[in-house]
């Protein structure tokens, strides 16, 4: 499938949820700046992957990064990353 610039994937979708799950509730988030990779789509055919990156905006402007592993459908979200950096690495 081929989506238009902007638009989520189903399973970046899921991941970006359960990143923001995450974080209800903490401080110094503010979590409608998540943005999370998808999968890989080498020549337009997408392989699955299991780990995405994702970063999230803080309220002082800068952005933490989230690793995200996706094993059997059911994400598990934990930092990487402090202040890494408001544009995804890839």
């Amino acid at each position: 499938m081929v989506t238009g610039c902007g638009s989520e994937s189903p399973r970046q979708e899921l991941v970006r949820a359960a990143v923001q799950r995450h974080l209800v509730g903490i401080e110094g988030y503010e979590l409608s700046r998540t943005r999370c990779t998808d999968d890989p789509s080498p020549w337009f055919v997408s392989q699955p992957a299991s780990v995405f990156v994702c970063t999230v905006g803080r309220t002082d402007g800068s952005c933490d990064w989230y690793r995200v592993e996706l094993e059997g459908g059911v994400p598990e979200v934990a930092l990487d990353t402090r202040n890494g950096g408001c544009v995804l690495p890839f």
